[in-house]
């Protein structure tokens, strides 16, 4: 497919010329309106919906790309540097560090114990091709290669942020049902508590009938039997008063009549 693709253009009159026209004017669109364009857009919307914006994580990105020239098999050159001939041999356009926006940037601590070696493999692996079309590939007349979707990270999110308010709504009717229940047993066992102490009530009013000797304090028989006990022992006293005092008149009136 890439042989193809070079030996069509070689095939056009005037064809690298016209690929390096279209090459060094896709470069610099990309690096200073594209992507500047983008970065704008997307801080001045997060500024619309009150989160802080990322200008310099963005910038910092923006100017790690690099966009170096490279002779039509490749080779490398620099920034600034264009291969000999490049309008009769072609040119090749490879970006280092190509600049992906990211809706938001998260800083992680980065583990002291990684391998060095490893991580500077993945930067030198970091690069790709420039097309007549502004896409990138990873190898020169080789095909677009996929990017990752700006909104991908963002239907993630959205998706965790939907999946934890459906637990949170499940939590919230399971502790709801929970409630319910506790107030009900509450009720129930208050209930049984009251009809308890009426029955117990109850029981103690009829024992305190049969039996008039006070029981858990209820002395209101025992009272009224030392009542009326003590008011026959009174007028017992009184009626004896009585027939001693008759006695002691009659027997002073027998012995006025004598004298």
């Amino acid at each position: 497919m890439r042989i193809e693709i070079a030996e069509a253009w070689d095939s056009l009159l005037l064809a690298q010329v016209i690929r390096g026209s279209v090459l060094i004017t896709q470069s610099i669109l990309r690096k200073y309106i594209i992507l500047p364009s983008l970065i704008i857009v997307k801080n001045i919307a997060r500024m619309l919906l009150f989160q802080f914006p990322e200008w310099s994580e963005d910038l910092t990105d923006w100017n790690r790309e690099m966009h170096v020239k490279c002779t039509y098999n490749g080779v490398q050159l620099s920034e600034t540097e264009f291969p000999k001939n490049w309008l009769t041999d072609g040119i090749q356009i490879k970006i280092l560090f190509p600049f992906c926006l990211k809706p938001w940037h998260r800083f992680k601590l980065q583990p002291s114990h990684k391998d060095p070696m490893k991580k500077k493999k993945g930067q030198k692996n970091d690069f790709c091709f420039l097309t007549v079309w502004g896409m990138e590939t990873k190898l020169p007349f080789g095909s677009p290669r996929k990017r990752r979707s700006f909104f991908e990270p963002i239907f993630k999110e959205l998706k965790k942020i939907k999946k934890w308010k459906t637990k949170c709504f499940i939590a919230l009717t399971i502790l709801k049902e929970k409630t319910k229940l506790f107030r009900k047993a509450s009720k129930e066992t208050k209930k049984w508590i009251t009809q308890s102490i009426l029955f117990l009530k109850g029981i103690i009013k009829e024992l305190s009938k049969i039996n008039p000797i006070p029981f858990f304090g209820l002395r209101e028989p025992y009272e009224l039997g030392e009542t009326k006990k003590d008011s026959i022992i009174s007028n017992k006293m009184i009626h004896k008063s009585s027939l001693q005092i008759q006695s002691m008149a009659w027997t002073n009136y027998s012995l006025t009549e004598k004298k």
